[in-house]
């Protein structure tokens, strides 16, 4: 499992595209539960947890995807440089520039990690 950004320095109103890579690297098809009930972006800086895609997420879904032998499969999520807490309540502080972290996960897996910075 990957996570990248499409790019690594964004101006300032630049929106990051944060993406999460699943590949089989197996010889079968397996089938993947990669649905927003196992799927999480999450955004931070130093120890300050900035954005997660799990904290307004009204109904989880389960999504299976069948992915075939050697193939890849990708998410792709706009973050619009806010801030979220769990429980969704509001937030008027907005991210400062700097540098920013970003990691996926998919159930109990989580990616590497992609450095990013705004300015």
């Amino acid at each position: 499992m990957l996570s990248s950004t499409d790019k690594k320095n964004y101006a300032s109103g630049e929106k990051p595209v944060l993406t999460l890579t699943v590949t089989n690297a197996g010889t079968v098809p397996c089938v993947l539960n990669v649905g927003t009930s196992q799927q999480e972006f999450t955004v931070t800086s130093g120890n300050d947890r900035v954005f997660s895609t799990t904290d307004c997420l009204a109904k989880p879904s389960d999504v299976n995807l069948e992915i075939a032998a050697g193939k890849s499969e990708t998410a792709k999520f706009t973050w619009d440089r806010v801030r979220s807490t769990p429980g969704c309540s509001p937030v008027n502080a907005k991210p400062s520039p700097g540098t920013y972290v970003f990691t996926a996960k998919l159930g109990d897996v989580e990616s590497n990690r992609s450095v990013f910075d705004l300015d």
